[in-house]
């Protein structure tokens, strides 16, 4: 029964979320997918990130950069 518990603690910890920075290489090369035509999910895969992950962060830089509300 330990055991099972410590398998189930292990498993908790691997799912624990881990927030990366963006850095401005990524935010380029994000915009230069995007302005190709590629999709978000697609673009998530080439930054190893979620395709949410990807979509919040290319709306923000659109409205910070871009003039955006």
């Amino acid at each position: 029964m330990n055991n099972s518990l410590n398998q189930a603690m292990q498993v908790q910890e691997e799912k624990k979320r881990t927030y990366r920075h963006w850095t401005t290489l990524e935010d380029r090369k994000l915009l230069q997918l995007r302005q190709s035509g590629m999709r978000f999910r697609h673009i998530a895969e080439q930054l190893s990130r979620t395709p949410i992950s990807v979509e919040k962060r290319y709306r923000k830089i659109c409205q910070t950069y871009i003039g955006g509300s």
